[in-house]
């Protein structure tokens, strides 16, 4: 799953440069285009969504709300099972850091304020969230 999204998140970003939402400064306009050519790439390499990532995990759909790109991902386990913590260690494992070697790109979320949303959704119906910026993913 991380070569799916280092491979896609760059792309999209740059062509956002030339779209006229992102000339605007619309955060949550960047953050709907963001989302938006992010699934048509997602769908392009792997088929249509839901993406199976493994034998416990799907992604469901990518979409945006407000100033966040959110993807959603469905987990066959039970929500007791799993903290807040272990989502959030989860969802950082996810993020592929080679994004942060990548300047331009990781300047363009920081100057527009966008916040990636990894939702996961249980078979007991429940969601768990992990939000976080570039910039704190990026760490070292």
């Amino acid at each position: 799953m991380k070569k799916i999204t280092a491979l896609t998140l760059p792309l999209v970003a740059c062509l956002l440069f030339t779209s006229p939402t992102f000339a605007s400064g619309n955060q949550s306009g960047v953050a709907r285009e963001i989302a938006k050519m992010a699934k048509i790439e997602f769908q392009k390499a792997y088929g249509n969504l839901p993406i199976k990532v493994n034998d416990k995990m799907s992604l469901t759909n990518i979409s945006s709300k407000g100033a966040a790109i959110v993807y959603d991902y469905r987990y066959r386990d039970k929500s007791t099972k799993y903290t807040q913590n272990d989502v959030d260690v989860y969802s950082q494992l996810m993020f592929d850091k080679r994004m942060c070697d990548d300047d331009t790109f990781v300047s363009f979320f920081t100057d527009n304020d966008l916040e990636f949303v990894y939702r996961y959704t249980f078979n007991d119906k429940k969601t768990l969230s992990s939000s976080f910026y570039i910039e704190d993913a990026c760490e070292d």
